[in-house]
């Protein structure tokens, strides 16, 4: 195990990164290290420890830290700049950056899909893309849980949804706001980009009329059991809320005036769970590797 310098303006902190070496493979391919480096700050910065906006160290300290040149370090840079996950700054302040996920690239393939099935009359695309907010929700809700996170925007929702007297758009708009924080609430960049990319996209052909007060009654209903069972640390509680509220969206069209809860209750998917920080694979020194360019300078 050793120490991570990990740039946060002008100030510099440690972080522990298990089994990561700050030297170079052994052998002394360029390709090889320039690998190596990318998929440990790569990892470095999926796992947290760089989060966005952050400022990466220096290339001096990167190449002193990596025992690499600067053109190896700048190649390693440049494939995660490639990959969106940081961003260069020039000027005073400058620097690599990491970058802020966004959710536009998976809203647009989403609603891509979801319109060609709308083309073809295929409405069936429709259930399955609200099953998967759905079921991604489940895990939203257990890590909120989890993190004791805060669940304010949710209840400034349901305070706006029990007012029946805002109008229908203004309805649907809370109940995707609702969502959102939900997935907000994960404190997870990742499921919460992909949460964002499906509601975004579910949302673009939800229609904003055809929600009385009844129906509003019912929604207002779920969303308060999802709320509370989240600041009860109750998660069976959420998970058949989310359950049931899947039914209810998917069957009320067919007979509106019918308050009996679906028949069918959906499939359940494995729990969503997050995935093990893989051990990065220790650098070993290179002897080589000064030939490849000039020594770091000082900056």
């Amino acid at each position: 195990m050793s120490d991570i310098l990990i740039g946060n303006n002008n100030s510099v902190k440690t972080q522990q990164v298990d089994g990561m070496s700050s030297s170079a493979p052994s052998d002394g391919k360029a390709t090889d290290r320039v690998s190596a480096i990318a998929s440990v700050l790569q990892d470095n910065i999926l796992t947290g420890h760089y989060a966005p906006g952050d400022r990466l160290p220096s290339e001096a300290d990167l190449c002193a830290y990596f025992k690499v040149s600067r053109p190896t370090l700048r190649e390693a840079l440049g494939r995660l700049t490639a990959r969106g996950l940081i961003q260069a700054k020039r000027g005073a302040g400058g620097g690599a950056f990491v970058t802020q996920p966004s959710a536009d690239l998976v809203s647009d393939q989403i609603s891509a899909l979801v319109a060609m099935a709308t083309r073809l009359d295929d409405y069936a695309h429709r259930p399955l893309l609200t099953e998967t907010r759905i079921q991604l929700q489940m895990g939203c809700a257990d890590l909120a849980i989890l993190r004791q996170s805060d669940i304010s925007d949710m209840r400034a929702e349901i305070d706006l949804q029990s007012d029946f007297a805002i109008s229908e758009a203004e309805f649907v708009a809370s109940v995707r706001r609702m969502h959102l924080a939900l997935a907000s609430a994960s404190g997870n960049a990742s499921m919460s980009i992909l949460a964002q990319g499906l509601i975004a996209a579910e949302f673009a052909i939800t229609p904003t009329e055809g929600y009385p007060t009844r129906i509003r009654a019912r929604f207002l209903s779920y969303h308060v059991r999802i709320a509370n069972g989240i600041a009860g640390a109750r998660s069976e509680d959420v998970r058949g809320a989310l359950t049931e509220l899947w039914g209810f969206e998917q069957n009320r069209h067919l007979d509106p005036e019918d308050d009996q809860p679906p028949a069918e209750r959906p499939p359940r998917m494995r729990d969503l769970r997050l995935p093990p920080v893989q051990r990065l694979t220790p650098l070993q020194p290179a002897e080589d590797d000064s030939s490849d360019g000039a020594a770091p300078d000082g900056s």
